[in-house]
């Protein structure tokens, strides 16, 4: 039994190369397998390129067009300025914008005579024709008041070039100090008792 098992194994080993000889004959024209092709030339690859990224261009298209439908309802606006399609424009900010400080002031004070109530008001610092600086207090676009500074060249230790703050000076005053680009400035404002 073991001879005939034997005998099994080394027909089956002598057997499997003879089966892979006919394989082994294609690798014989190796050298001539790109004889069939076709040569291109740069421009034809440009050209293909080109095709592929024009369609990638309009699958991208497509995708916004639908990201803008869900977003929009698919529809037109009323206002042509506000069309989905159109760019979004850059805002350009005044110059005054950025001198604008928002200010926090905790008790009533007086300002030109009339009582400028605690609360938020945007501060502007400008110097007007005489050279003076005037330090403006609004309320949205309404000017509640209008202080005369004094320039100095302290920035108060302050580490951001605009500010604007009420520090505490005596029983009957507040020292507002202003900073901003063009210049730095401070003011005693009386307080409403």
């Amino acid at each position: 039994m073991k001879k005939f098992a034997f005998t099994i194994l080394l027909v089956f080993l002598f057997s499997i190369p003879t089966a892979f000889a006919d394989s082994w004959d294609d690798f014989t024209n190796i050298d001539r397998a790109w004889d069939g092709q076709k040569t291109i030339t740069n421009q034809e690859f440009e050209e293909v390129i080109d095709k592929l990224e024009e369609n990638k261009e309009k699958k991208d298209d497509k995708k916004f067009n639908k990201l803008l439908k869900k977003i929009s309802g698919g529809g037109n606006s009323l206002h042509p300025e506000m069309n989905v399609k159109n760019e979004i424009q850059e805002l350009k900010l005044s110059e005054s914008f950025d001198k604008e400080v928002l200010l926090n002031t905790p008790v009533d004070l007086y300002i030109s005579g009339k009582i400028l109530e605690k609360g938020f008001y945007k501060v502007l610092g400008e110097k007007n024709k005489d050279n003076k600086i005037e330090i403006s207090f609004y309320q949205s676009q309404f000017l509640k008041g209008k202080i005369e500074a004094t320039e100095t060249s302290d920035d108060f230790g302050e580490q951001e070039i605009n500010f604007a703050k009420i520090v505490e000076y005596n029983d009957s005053y507040v020292k507002i100090i202003y900073g901003s680009i063009d210049f730095n400035a401070f003011a005693f404002i009386p307080l409403v008792k």
